[in-house]
């Protein structure tokens, strides 16, 4: 339940009018070219230590983008879906090592194709799709390894907030495994950047999501119902 929350609520408070608690939804205006402005996305967390990020992610990975992509439109909002080869599992799951994974993003809000990354995950569970995972952060869990073996982390470049990030650039790729393996032994919760809620409050906005999601995936299962349906009738009238 807390996981369903917090996913939700990360994506229906990023708005770019220009990804983990909230609970009006906000409208991304995506458009083709659009460079990537963080200024404007409320971050639950802004993760002031390595170990913090280790803390809240459930994979972390060394990760190859394919180049596959794909948008899916979903209430006023588009989402991307980036398929990354996982080349090196760092924390989670082993047997996902030169597997696959989906990577779901705010489209207005995706990272770059740069190829190489490691990236600080957690798993999705929501509406918008199955299977997927999203950046710890919204961004500040993505870091880029560039030609020559070094980690670039240059989301302030997209006024997007630099902390102990600063601290890591420039380092061999081994050299920051190293450190996120200490980290990992050492994690520690992050403290939310947004207001505490009462425990009422909080058990309120949980409800709230909560019945958000049983609506949206019974709206989606009816959709695939209908679809699967046309198309039977179709194949029957072709015969």
């Amino acid at each position: 339940m807390k996981k369903i929350v917090i996913t939700l609520l990360l994506f229906a408070m990023v708005s770019i009018s220009m990804t983990a608690c909230g609970k009006e939804e906000h409208t991304a205006n995506y458009k083709e070219g659009h460079s990537v402005n963080y200024d404007n996305a409320l971050l639950a967390t802004h993760y002031n230590a390595l170990e913090e990020l280790a803390y809240d992610a459930g994979l972390i990975i060394e990760a190859e983008l394919t180049g596959k992509t794909k948008e899916i439109p979903f209430r006023s909002t588009r989402y991307k879906l980036t398929e990354v080869k996982v080349k090196k599992v760092i924390k989670g799951d082993v047997a996902l090592n030169s597997n696959v994974v989906q990577l779901l993003e705010i489209a207005s809000l995706s990272m770059d194709p740069h190829k190489n990354n490691i990236l600080f995950l957690d798993k999705y569970e929501g509406p918008v799709t199955n299977d997927a995972h999203v950046v710890v952060g919204l961004y500040q869990g993505r870091f880029k390894i560039n030609d020559d073996n070094l980690v670039v982390y240059d989301a302030d470049k997209s006024n997007g907030v630099k902390h102990f990030q600063a601290a890591v650039e420039g380092l061999d790729t081994r050299t920051f495994e190293q450190q996120i393996q200490e980290a990992i032994k050492n994690a520690r919760p992050p403290k939310s950047n947004l207001p505490q809620l009462s425990e009422a409050e909080q058990k309120l906005a949980e409800e709230e999501s909560h019945k958000i999601f049983l609506e949206d995936r019974k709206r989606i299962e009816e959709e695939e119902k209908r679809i699967a349906e046309e198309k039977k009738l179709k194949e029957g009238a072709n015969k």
